[in-house]
């Protein structure tokens, strides 16, 4: 997937460096998928929650992090919108 505002993932890394790690990885991870459909990102991420909008966020971190993204499947992208520490 071609990920769009990841500035955010580098902003919030800063402000909790401790997570930048994780975060890191999800986007490996992210950049290396090539996902059709949001039952294509169920599979590979278990815990992710989707909308129906393509509204996807994604529990990273081991679930301290929610990265919300909107996914455009057509045309395999994925804009990081919200990311924040889980409740």
């Amino acid at each position: 997937m071609q990920v769009i505002r990841q500035d955010r993932l580098a902003d919030f890394s800063e402000r909790y460096a401790e997570k930048r790690i994780a975060l890191q990885c999800w986007l490996a991870e992210v950049k290396e998928a090539s996902w059709c459909c949001a039952d294509d990102v169920l599979k590979d991420y278990k815990g992710a929650k989707v909308s129906d909008a393509n509204e996807v966020t994604f529990v990273v971190g081991r679930g301290t992090v929610e990265v919300v993204t909107k996914a455009i499947f057509r045309k395999n992208i994925l804009r990081i919108d919200e990311i924040g520490l889980s409740v």
